[in-house]
């Protein structure tokens, strides 16, 4: 009895165990990375999103509502952008006033002038709340083309393009009711949101510039006298003199309240994969260390795959019909391309599919004649089985048929033909009975 025990308690523990077992061993290295990262992320919220595409290579949390502090900063740049340009001056206002206690600064002051493309650096860099004050009630009067409109309605009014400029770039989940992200209840975003809002702005080469410079010396001009002002940025990542200094870091933004805790939208490249990470309600320290980590895992585990150009030549068809002198097949090339994001491990799987249009179909190869440029057939990719892309083929040239009316003129010259034997026949029959009836005279 004691044996038959100990034999059912071994293959009750051994069914768990060779779960366990196959599970490791089937796991991928990027699902195994991906378990290591969540196992010690401390921000609650957090995106890793891969550009060309936007496909999100990592998320936690990444639909759910956060204070995004500082970070409000890269809509307020966008928007300044968008509605001004670089050389316009900007005479600083009484909004300067306006800014909430503890608030980050630039050193700009009432009657300060600076131009855009500066201010610009005076938002980025040091986090001027004042500056972004100034670039809010600059920009809404550009936008509203009332260059005298008061300072808060013109706050009023910038507030309603971020909120409208949000929702055009799918951030349905977000609301801003300042422009520098200073705490309010009813100013909120997400991490998946605060990402598409990022990808926006990386359009922008000015901002991009502004994103990933260490330090910017600029000159205001201060009661009629050039004074020159130092920004440094607050983005760790970018200090080659700090413990995290991330060589391939670009930008973009670093935020801080309280109530959101540490926040941080943060770039890197290599080669052509750019990656853009977003985490939320994070430590000041922390976000940078768990931001490193979130690149590191993007870049060792994901490659951008070209996987087709467009014109490319993908498949040759043979040929029947053709006329004397032409090639005995044809290159099919694709009317579209097509890249993305990978997992590394994937791309050595994906499987390309061709097939012919039937209508051209003679057996194995295409009837002559065909156009150049005619769709000739289709090719698709797959991966396991799940298809990635589609496009048409189009042949590569002109191909003539052995005669040039083969395809529209075949069915008259057929009926001509019939025509021409039944008459041939009618006709030898009259005379045979002409000759019948002579005979017999």
């Amino acid at each position: 009895m004691d044996e038959a025990w100990r034999g059912a308690t071994l293959q009750r523990l051994s069914l768990p165990l060779l779960t366990f077992v196959v599970l490791l061993l089937v796991l991928s290295p990027v699902v195994q990375a991906q378990e290591n990262l969540g196992a010690w992320l401390e921000a609650e919220g957090v995106v890793l999103m891969a550009e060309p595409g936007g496909k999100i290579l990592y998320e936690k949390n990444s639909g759910e509502r956060f204070y995004p502090a500082s970070t409000t900063k890269i809509m307020t740049a966008l928007l300044l952008l968008e509605h001004t340009s670089p050389d316009e001056m900007v005479t600083v206002g009484e909004e300067v006033f306006l800014v909430g206690p503890d608030s980050s600064t630039s050193g700009l002051t009432l009657g300060d002038r600076i131009r855009v493309g500066d201010l610009l650096y005076a938002v980025m860099l040091p986090s001027g709340n004042e500056a972004a004050y100034a670039a809010a009630v600059y920009a809404a009067r550009q936008a509203s083309s009332r260059p005298e409109m008061p300072v808060q309605e013109a706050l009023d009014y910038f507030t309603s393009l971020m909120n409208d400029r949000a929702r055009d770039l799918g951030a349905l989940h977000t609301h801003f009711a300042n422009p520098d992200g200073y705490h309010d209840p009813d100013h909120y975003t997400t991490a998946n949101d605060l990402a598409l809002i990022a990808r926006e702005a990386l359009k922008k080469d000015l901002l991009r510039q502004a994103a990933r410079a260490k330090v910017h010396q600029v000159t205001v001009w201060r009661d009629g006298s050039p004074v020159t002002l130092e920004w440094f940025t607050t983005n760790w990542l970018l200090h080659p003199d700090l413990t995290y200094y991330y060589p391939r870091a670009t930008g973009l933004k670093t935020g801080h309240t309280p109530e959101a805790g540490g926040t941080l939208v943060a770039t890197a490249v290599d080669g052509d994969l750019e990656l853009i990470a977003v985490l939320m309600k994070s430590t000041t320290e922390s976000r940078f260390q768990e931001a490193a980590s979130l690149f590191d895992y993007g870049f060792d585990h994901f490659r951008l795959c070209r996987v087709v150009e467009k014109g490319e030549a993908v498949a040759v068809a043979a040929l029947k019909g053709q006329a004397k002198g032409e090639e005995a097949s044809v290159p099919a090339f694709t009317a579209a391309g097509f890249s993305d994001v990978l997992p590394a491990e994937d791309i050595p799987r994906i499987e390309k599919n061709v097939t012919w249009e039937s209508r051209l179909l003679s057996g194995e190869a295409l009837k002559a004649p065909l156009e150049e440029g005619e769709v000739i057939g289709r090719v698709s990719y797959t991966l396991d089985g799940t298809v990635l892309f589609e496009t048409e083929l189009l042949s590569g040239c002109e191909v003539r048929a052995r005669f040039p009316w083969e395809k529209t003129a075949l069915p008259a010259v057929l009926v001509l033909g019939l025509f021409t034997l039944v008459r041939r026949r009618r006709r030898k029959a009259v005379r045979s009975r002409r000759g019948t009836r002579t005979r017999r005279a």
